[in-house]
C-alpha cells in the first residue's frame, strides 16, 4: 500500500512538473515577447482575472470533490453544483459587465485596460465548467486525469499565443489582450480533454437514480462558503494590490516596478508551489477518505509525506534562486530586471510551499473557518503595509508586504494542524 501511494505520488509530480514547464514557456515566451507597456497592462490586470476566477468558482468545485469522496451516490451533489454555478455566473457576468468603465478608468486610471477586462468575461462559464469537470475527477481518485488537463491547458494557450502574437496588432493594449484571452483558451483544451474522459469512461453515476432537495444545496454551500472565503479574501487582496500600491506615489515608477514583480519575479518565486496545488488538490479527497475509514495513521502518514516533499522541493529552488538571481532571470527572460527583488524573497519563499498542503488539511479536518481567519489575519496585514509604508519604502514594499502576509498565513495554519491533528488522535 506505501508503494502504491508513493509511486502515485511521484505520477502526480511527474505530470504537474511537466505542466507547471509548460506553464513556464508560456511565461517566458510572454515575457519575451510582450514589451514593457505591454507585460505592465497584462500584471495590473491579472489580479482582476484571479478575483472573477475565485467568485466564479465559490469554492464549490473543492467541495464538489469532497462530497463525491465521501458519498454513496455522488449525483445530487454533482447537480446542485452545477445549478448552483449557473446562478452564479449569471450574476457575476453582468455585474462585471457594468463595472468595467468604472475599473479602467476611475480605479487603473488607464483607460485602454478596458479592452482587457471585456477579454476576461469568456473566462467566467469556462472556468466554472472546468473546475466542476476536475472536481468530479479529484473526487472519483482520478488524480492524474485532472492533471494531465494541465498540460493540455497550456498547449493549447501557447498555441493560440504563437498564432495571436503572430498576426494581430502589435500596440501594447492589443498585446496585453491576446495574453489575457490564452487564459481563456487553454481552459477550453483543459476542459475538452476531461469532458472526454467523462464520456468515454461511462462513469456508473450516470446509472443511479437521483432526487434532488434543498439538503443537497444546503450541504455544497456549507462547504463551499468557508472555503471560498478564504479564497476571496486571497484574491481580493490581489486584486486591491496594485490599486492602493499606485495610490501613494509616482505611478509611472511603481508601475513599472509592479510589471518586473509581478511579471518577471513572483512566478520564479512561486514556481515550486505547482507540486504544492497538485498535492493539496489530491490530499484533500484522500484524507477524507481514509478519515472516514478510520485509517487515521495512514491519513497522517500521507500529509507528512506530501509536505516534506514541497519543503524539499521548494528549499531546492530558493538555493538555486538565492545564489544566481542574474543568470536565473537572464535564462528564463533575457534580463536581469528584479534581481534584487529575486534574491531578497528567495529564502522566505521556501515555506510558501506549504501553504496549500496545510489549507488542505484544515478543510479537511473541517476547520475551514479557523483557515479563513488565518487568510484573513495575512491579507489585512499585507494592505496595512502597502499602504501605510508606500511611500517609505517604495517599491521594496511589495517583498515586505508579500513575505509577512505569507509567513503570518503559513505560520497560523501549522500551528492550527498540528493542534487538530493531536486532537484527533487523542479521541481516535
Amino acid at each position: 500500500m506505501k508503494k502504491k501511494i508513493f509511486y502515485a505520488t511521484i505520477s502526480l509530480i511527474l505530470l504537474s512538473a511537466i505542466a507547471k514547464i509548460l506553464s513556464f514557456i508560456v511565461r517566458i515566451y510572454l515575457a519575451r515577447v510582450l514589451p514593457l507597456e505591454a507585460m505592465n497592462l497584462y500584471s495590473l490586470t491579472m489580479p482582476t482575472l484571479v478575483f472573477l476566477i475565485a467568485l466564479a468558482q465559490m469554492g464549490i468545485p473543492t467541495a464538489l470533490s469532497k462530497v463525491i469522496a465521501q458519498s454513496i451516490n455522488p449525483l445530487n451533489g454533482i447537480l446542485s453544483s452545477f445549478i448552483l454555478s449557473l446562478i452564479n455566473n449569471i450574476v457575476l457576468i453582468g455585474l462585471f459587465w457594468l463595472l468595467i468603465p468604472f475599473l479602467s478608468v476611475h480605479l487603473f486610471k488607464d483607460a485602454q485596460i478596458s479592452a482587457i477586462l471585456k477579454s476576461m468575461i469568456f473566462m467566467i462559464p469556462m472556468v466554472t465548467l472546468s473546475g466542476l469537470c476536475k472536481a468530479i475527477l479529484q473526487g472519483k481518485q482520478h488524480h492524474s486525469i485532472a492533471c494531465t488537463s494541465q498540460i493540455f491547458e497550456e498547449i493549447f494557450r501557447l498555441v493560440f499565443l504563437m498564432i495571436g502574437f503572430a498576426f494581430l496588432l502589435k500596440d501594447a493594449r492589443s498585446l496585453a489582450t491576446i495574453a489575457m484571452f490564452s487564459v481563456f483558451v487553454g481552459e477550453c483544451g483543459s476542459t475538452l480533454f476531461m469532458l472526454a474522459f467523462l464520456f468515454l469512461k461511462k462513469q456508473p453515476l450516470k446509472k443511479r437514480q437521483h432526487d434532488l432537495k434543498k439538503e443537497h444545496f444546503v450541504e455544497i454551500l456549507a462547504l463551499s462558503i468557508p472555503m471560498t472565503s478564504s479564497r476571496l479574501i486571497g484574491s481580493l487582496t490581489y486584486f486591491l494590490e496594485p490599486i492602493i500600491f499606485l495610490a501613494f506615489a509616482n505611478p509611472n515608477m511603481l508601475k513599472n516596478a509592479y510589471g518586473i514583480f509581478n511579471g518577471y519575479v513572483l512566478p520564479l518565486l512561486t514556481m515550486p508551489s505547482f507540486i504544492s496545488v497538485t498535492l493539496a488538490s489530491a490530499l484533500l479527497p484522500t484524507f477524507v477518505y481514509e478519515k472516514k475509514h478510520n485509517h487515521l495513521e495512514k491519513a497522517k502518514k500521507i500529509f507528512y509525506m506530501m509536505s516534506l516533499i514541497c519543503l524539499f522541493i521548494s528549499l531546492s529552488c530558493a538555493l538555486i534562486t538565492y545564489f544566481f538571481p542574474n543568470e536565473i532571470l537572464m535564462l528564463f527572460y533575457n534580463t536581469k530586471e528584479g534581481s534584487s527583488f529575486l534574491k531578497n524573497s528567495s529564502l522566505p519563499f521556501i515555506f510558501y510551499s506549504l501553504q496549500p498542503v496545510l489549507s488542505s488539511i484544515l478543510h479537511a479536518l473541517d476547520q475551514s473557518k479557523k483557515a479563513l481567519v488565518d487568510t484573513l489575519i495575512g491579507c489585512l496585514l499585507r494592505l496595512a503595509i502597502l499602504a501605510l509604508l508606500t511611500p517609505a519604502l517604495k517599491e521594496n514594499v511589495l517583498i515586505f508586504a508579500i513575505i509577512v502576509s505569507m509567513l503570518t498565513t503559513t505560520f497560523l495554519h501549522a500551528l492550527r494542524v498540528r493542534y487538530s491533528l493531536k486532537k484527533l488522535s487523542s479521541t481516535s
